[in-house]
This record gives structure tokens, C-alpha cells and sequence, in this order.
């Protein structure tokens, strides 16, 4: 799943520090937020499933991740992105809900889950890397890294 939040690398945070004129102690907010949003999630969880079905949390899930790259695309203030990050850990809590419960009643599920968890680490793997060849190599912003999550 390479559509969870962006790890964030110390080149990025750097950037971050650098572009919002911040200490890496405000910066590091945004290390807590996805947290937030993900506790959220699991509070409301199943309440989301009985009212909305899995159509709901399918559109939800991925609109919640929509919206955010969006608005880090345009490179808001930094509160902002703090406020956005929250609502990426709400659309990442309801989708890892979903495809565990889903892949739980399968035959196999066990190695199911291990494929699933497999793609989710190999995207959070690969994701800080592009963003720091991004940024490195291609010498774009932190914020352009977004434009390749929204395609």
C-alpha cells in the first residue's frame, strides 16, 4: 500500500524545518498526528461499518487520502498539514480495518495477512525513498512528492 502518509525521512524533515521556519520539535508534530487519526478510526470503526457498509469505508478511506495529497500538494501553512495528517491516519485506520477483517475470513488468511502487511512495509519502504530522490536528485520540493500521490 504505498498510499499510506509519507514517512518522513530526515532529508524531508530538514526541508520541512527549512521551508516552514520551524524546529524539528514543531515539525516532529506531524509524527504524532497520522496517530491521532488512526485512533480515531478504531474508535469508530465498526459504527462506520454498520451504517456505511464497506462501500462506505471504500470511498471513505481513499478520500480521506485524496483530499489530504491534495492539500499538501499546494503546499499549505504548516498548522494545516498537522490537521491533514490526522484525516490520512483516519482514511489509513478505516482501509487497514477493512482489508484485515476482509482477508480474516478467507481461507489462508493467515497468509493472506502476511502478503497485505508485506505490500503495506515494501510501500512504506519504497515511498521515503522516492521522496529523497525526489527531492535530491530531481532537486524538487517537499511538496512535489504529493503530485505523483494524487495521480
Amino acid at each position: 500500500m504505498l498510499s499510506q502518509s509519507l514517512r518522513l525521512h530526515p532529508l524531508i524533515v530538514s526541508q520541512l524545518e527549512e521551508y516552514y521556519d520551524l524546529s524539528y520539535t514543531i515539525v516532529s508534530l506531524v509524527f504524532l498526528s497520522p496517530f491521532a487519526g488512526y485512533t480515531l478510526a478504531s474508535i469508530v470503526n465498526n459504527a462506520t461499518h454498520v451504517k456505511l457498509g464497506q462501500r462506505g469505508v471504500a470511498i471513505i478511506g481513499p478520500g480521506c487520502h485524496l483530499i489530504t495529497y491534495v492539500v499538501f500538494a499546494v503546499h499549505p501553512p504548516y498548522p494545516v498539514l498537522v490537521v491533514f495528517f490526522v484525516i490520512v491516519g483516519f482514511g489509513n485506520g478505516l482501509i487497514d480495518a477493512a482489508w484485515c477483517a476482509w482477508l480474516g475470513n478467507m481461507g489462508s488468511a493467515n497468509q493472506l495477512m502476511g502478503f497485505l502487511q508485506a505490500w503495506y512495509a515494501l510501500g512504506a519502504t519504497v515511498s521515503p525513498l522516492i521522496a529523497t530522490a525526489m527531492i535530491t536528485k530531481a532537486n524538487l520540493q517537499w511538496y512535489e512528492f504529493y503530485y505523483i500521490m494524487v495521480g
